[in-house]
């Protein structure tokens, strides 16, 4: 045992490599009871396993037998002099760490070379080297900085920087700087420090020199950085512009220049001190129960990062796309890929449609560009292993107007080819490349055939493989062609079609895989590629302008009209099961965005142990019909579909589900991932649509995820390429397949290309699942974090401090802060400064009950905020508040307001606020209206009172719950549809967590407006949070990194289990909480 308790910091000193024979020594930075530091040295006995401490003068003598050796030589076994024993008394006051120097391997000026070496002592306002053996003290002042992190720069084994005579380190410091100290020596003995700032980065927790100026910067604060020194300084705007994610907020504004330059960033979501989540679609009804749908997708919104490193993550399933080549090419507005012949996997032409006119892009080998002697793209485009795209002609197409569709055919043995222009559809054979037939709407049986009417012009089109085509001409006019083999030879017959009440925004041909019929199709064996088949669709999807729905029409040759199979309305009040007869109690919702984009596909949901190959294989499958719909405000509508049964069934639609993937239009566009049917929607954030879940074996149901496209780019600077991660904004895409461009040692990964205004990107997509992180910096610490969806803005309480960084600035901020930020765009809406030495405890987005009358009760949301004056001479906090803010979104509820001027003022209104006697731990929604606040170690309920005049009051009800050490946490299950009700029970439950006596369940009794404890949980477990999972079963974690599961039995017979919360299971996850 040593006599040294509390030690701050160790480390072993640095001998001679070949003079020294003493015993390795260990050095203490240790602080005594009167708060003074010290630094002093033992040795360690490795044959005897002991330490001998500090003063010992005589040898320690070892045993023979147990002669502990070292690269074949006895260890050394003798303790220094003393008066080459390391020792400093009363050094710097706050010094957290020690650094070991070397000796000098050579001394010079006649003297001798000393065996053990010395330490740097650092400290907040100086950095100390002392050597015992040298006699020597250099004490250098620095800037107040709290050093965190130190590591040498070697550049070679055994030297430091090639130079013996200057010995480099880089230290890091709590502001995320990193110095550089040079210990310079003469005669073998250190004569100078030098201490200079190189720059900024994360805050550091440790550092380790690469060599060649590479340094990584691993930060538990912050995302690891890998970091370039440079020779020179450059200026801080340009390296933050190029790099990583420095901020203004997180820089000194005198610092103007910097060493460093950040390569590549590692993400790194802790340290997490409170999240929340955020749905990514409108809420809406489930179909089966009439209740909120629960099953929207969530983003993750974490408080993640410390100072000027604080950041909000938003964590969501995304979806990896490396791009493999880039080229400008503007006004893309349609894309289409297309197969030379039929039955072959790898796509050969890019049909690229511009405002009138077409462009093809052909993949061409290496080997045939070198005999052209032409090619149409630069080397930084997409040329990839033996193959490139180069510009190319189809004779039987249509170059000099836009491009509708195109694509493959198989009719009759023949491979061939549809486009569909403006004025007609055409025909062509693959392998000639020539048109064989073509369909105008402007001649036939009609008399008007005069090309400049406005109502035979073809607005939008779609087909299938099969040979069918459904074009949609002005005027609403619907017509539906096919591709027969007409006496060996391919032939256009229309079939028949109809006129609508409103113009055709889109309409979609593509089969369900249940219901295609007269197709030859052929499977795919490998799972190298999608499958091929040329089944007909019995139906064809149908929007219309100005209108807010989808129509079914029937494409059965029996009649001669395009019947109407069913009507889909698109609003939310819509039932579980949709038909024909539903079609009167449909309700609009007040929407007035019309389809822009539909797309029937069979999706199949895959068990994760099977093999993406065995696509067929009903016991790891799952297929379902899907209708998507693609609105023009960014929300993406889907639906299941039944088909009939009989002849006398209906087609039904189902489980409707809204999903909000962005502001602009989507487009839809079907492709095969592996053995996988997946939907991509364009807009400002390209989402891919895929299918999980319901398995055979398996509890759940299918379930649709959507996964954001993040880009991955090769940076081709004049470093070596280092890969950076972006969100892109996609206009057109479409699937596009070749070996010759894309090289991937994965079969199941699928390339895309993709088009926004101005650029074509080509790219592979990785893995689906796969979370990607977007963050948004603060500059200050965040604490607590709460999504106000009335509001849509993110509430965060930050830590604002009064450290360097802040008062640079001219701005000292001794308090607490709340910021509001947008959802959507993150821009800050508005702030609130709390006073000196108030700290925010808790932040929670509730539905409150501001008045009550004999028409029913108003309900209004709120944002809560609980705070505790934290004061220095208090150990419990004797005051805090309750705020009370009210936030509106800035939308009206009509997309078209009256008055084209009137504009909805998006605000933050501090409503009112109530004082407490302690500080407001945790505020959790209660029933009818009202909240349940925990305030030190008491339990309330508050109600809040709305005036006409839109001042509040909140106040307290009854008499509060007393009987906890300190109250941390308090959950309820009253949520915005049981506000008005109890639980299932009937009863008003709660549960509260205590910082020592674990958690207890309490009951709110409205008629004698109390709250009284009925159980509790007699083990003593230190909680850091609660959950209120059901009416009797809850989930606690506490201080151990264990989770614990406690149960409620109100029915048991004795008094004594009823009061009881028993421990039904445990978890040991190994991470605070």
């Amino acid at each position: 045992r040593i006599e040294q308790r509390t030690v701050l910091s160790m480390t072993f000193l640095k001998t001679h490599p070949t003079r020294s024979t003493y015993i390795p020594q260990l050095a203490l930075l240790y602080q005594d009871a009167r708060g003074f530091q010290h630094v002093i040295s033992h040795g360690i006995e490795l044959s005897k396993k002991c330490m001998v401490l500090y003063g010992s003068t005589a040898a320690a003598n070892a045993d023979s037998q147990n002669v502990i050796e070292i690269d074949g030589k006895p260890a050394a076994s003798v303790m220094p002099p003393p008066g080459e024993q390391l020792k400093k008394s009363r050094i710097e006051g706050g010094s957290a760490m020690l650094v070991s120097v070397p000796p000098a391997k050579t001394a010079g000026g006649g003297t001798k070379a000393t065996a053990l070496g010395g330490v740097l002592i650092l400290g907040q306002r100086q950095i100390t080297y002392h050597s015992t053996a040298e006699g020597a003290t250099k004490v250098l002042p620095i800037g107040q900085a709290l050093l965190l992190s130190c590591c040498p720069v070697v550049e070679k084994e055994g030297s430091a920087s090639g130079d013996e005579d200057m010995l480099r380190y880089l230290l890091g410091d709590e502001n995320g700087r990193i110095h550089l100290l040079v210990v310079g020596r003469k005669g073998g003995l250190v004569t100078n420090l030098h201490f200079e700032t190189l720059g900024t980065a994360s805050v550091s927790s440790a550092l380790v020199y690469l060599g060649n100026g590479m340094v990584f910067v691993g930060s538990q604060f912050a995302n690891s950085q890998l970091v370039q020194i440079l020779d020179n300084p450059v200026p801080v705007s340009a390296v933050s512009s190029s790099g990583g994610e420095e901020s203004e907020d997180g820089r000194n504004p005198l610092e103007e220049t910097t060493y460093l330059q950040t390569l590549e960033e590692y993400t790194n979501l802790g340290p997490i001190v409170d999240f929340d989540l955020r749905p990514t679609g409108d809420e809406s009804k489930d179909d089966n129960a009439g209740g909120t749908n629960s099953y929207r997708q969530s983003v993750v919104v974490t408080c993640s990062g410390v100072a000027k490193d604080g950041t909000v993550r938003l964590v969501r399933n995304g979806v990896g796309m490396k791009e493999q080549a880039e080229v400008e090419m503007e006004g893309i507005k349609g894309m289409w890929s297309l197969r030379r012949g039929f039955d072959e996997h790898d796509d050969t032409f890019l049909v690229q449609s511009f405002v009138r006119e077409t462009r093809i892009l052909g993949v061409q080998s290496s080997k045939d560009l070198e005999m052209d002697g032409s090619t149409d793209m630069d080397d930084d485009e997409e040329e990839e292993e033996g193959g490139a795209l180069a510009e190319v002609t189809i004779g039987g197409f249509n170059s000099s107007k836009s491009t509708l569709f195109a694509g493959n055919v198989s009719v009759g043995g023949a491979d061939l080819l549809v486009q569909v222009v403006e004025d007609g559809v055409r025909v062509v054979d693959s392998a000639t490349l020539e048109m064989i037939t073509d369909w105008s709407p402007f001649r036939g049986d009609e008399e008007e055939s005069d090309d400049d009417e406005p109502m035979g012009f073809i607005t939008v089109a779609s087909s299938n493989e099969s040979g069918q085509i459904v074009v949609a001409l002005r005027g609403g006019t619907l017509v539906y062609l096919v591709v027969e083999s007409k006496n060996s030879k391919p032939n256009l017959r229309k079939v028949k079609s109809v006129t609508l009440e409103r113009e055709i925004s889109c309409i979609d041909l593509r089969p369900f895989e249940s219901t295609s019929f007269s197709g030859n199709d052929s499977m795919d064996i490998d799972g190298s590629g999608p499958s091929r088949g040329t089944g007909k669709s019995h139906l064809v999807a149908v929007g219309l302008w100005d209108d807010f729905s989808v129509r079914f029409l029937d494409l059965n040759e029996s009649s001669n009209t395009l019947d109407q199979l069913l009507h889909i309305n698109l609003g939310r009040s819509v039932d579980a099961n949709i038909g024909n007869d539903a079609e009167e109690q449909a309700t609009d919702s007040g929407q007035h965005m019309m389809a822009r984009s539909l797309c029937l596909v069979t999706m199949e949901s895959q068990s994760t142990n099977s093999s993406p190959a065995v696509s067929n294989s009903s016991s790891s499958s799952n297929k379902v019909d899907m209708l998507f719909v693609g609105l023009g405000d960014g929300k993406c509508i889907s639906f299941g579909v039944t088909p009939p049964e009989s002849s006398s069934d209906e087609w039904l639609v189902h489980s409707r589900k809204e999903v909000s993937l962005g502001t602009q239009g989507i487009h839809l566009v079907p492709f095969q991932h592996g053995a996988r049917a997946c939907v991509l929607a364009t807009g400002d954030r390209p989402t891919i649509i895929y299918l999980t879940g319901g398995n055979s074996g398996s509890n759940s149901n299918p379930k649709l995820c959507y996964s954001t496209i993040s880009l991955t780019v090769e940076d081709d600077d004049e470093d070596e390429g280092h890969a950076s991660h972006r969100n892109i904004s996609v206009n057109v895409a479409t699937p596009f397949r070749s070996s010759l461009l894309f090289s991937s040692t994965n079969k199941n990964n699928s390339s895309l290309c993709v088009a926004d205004e101005n650029t074509l990107r080509l790219g592979m997509i990785d893995d689906i699942q796969k979370l990607h992180v977007t963050s948004y910096k603060l500059g200050m610490t965040p604490r607590r974090i709460a999504h106000h969806e009335a509001g849509r803005v993110y509430c965060v309480g930050c830590i604002g401090g009064a450290g360097e960084g802040a008062q640079i600035g001219g701005e000292a901020n001794m308090g607490n802060c709340v910021r509001f930020f947008d959802d959507s765009t993150f821009e800050e809406v508005n702030r609130i400064d709390l006073e000196p030495f108030e700290m925010i405890l808790d932040v929670t987005s509730v539905s409150m009950c501001t008045s009550s009358s004999s028409s029913g009760e108003n309900y209004k949301p709120f944002i809560l905020i609980g705070t505790a004056y934290s004061y220095p001479d208090e150990d419990e906090p004797s005051q805090g508040r309750v705020l009370v803010v009210e936030c509106n979104s800035g939308e009206s509820g009509n997309l078209k307001s009256e008055s084209e001027d009137e504009m909805v003022t998006r605000f933050v209104r501090h409503v009112t606020q109530m004082p407490t006697r302690g500080g407001v731990y945790s505020i959790t929604p209660f029933y009818g209206g009202t909240v349940m606040i925990t305030v030190n170690s008491k339990t309330h309920l508050c109600k809040l009172n709305l005036s006409d005049n839109e001042i509040g009051e909140l106040t307290l009800v009854g008499a509060g719950h007393h009987g906890h050490m300190i109250s941390l946490y308090c959950k309820s299950l009253a949520d915005e549809m049981s506000l008005k009700g109890g639980s299932s029970g009937g009863k008003q439950l709660a549960i509260v967590g205590d910082l020592m006596r674990s958690i207890s369940l309490v009951e709110y009794l409205p008629k004698h407006q109390v709250i009284e404890e009925l159980a509790r949980d007699y083990n003593s477990n230190f909680c850091t949070s609660i959950e209120m999972l059901t009416d009797n079963i809850y989930l606690g974690s506490e201080n151990f990194a264990n989770l614990f599961v406690l149960r409620h039995n109100a029915d048991a017979p004795s008094e004594e289990a009823r009061v009881r919360l028993d421990t039904v299971g445990g978890y040991h996850l190994g991470e605070m909480i």
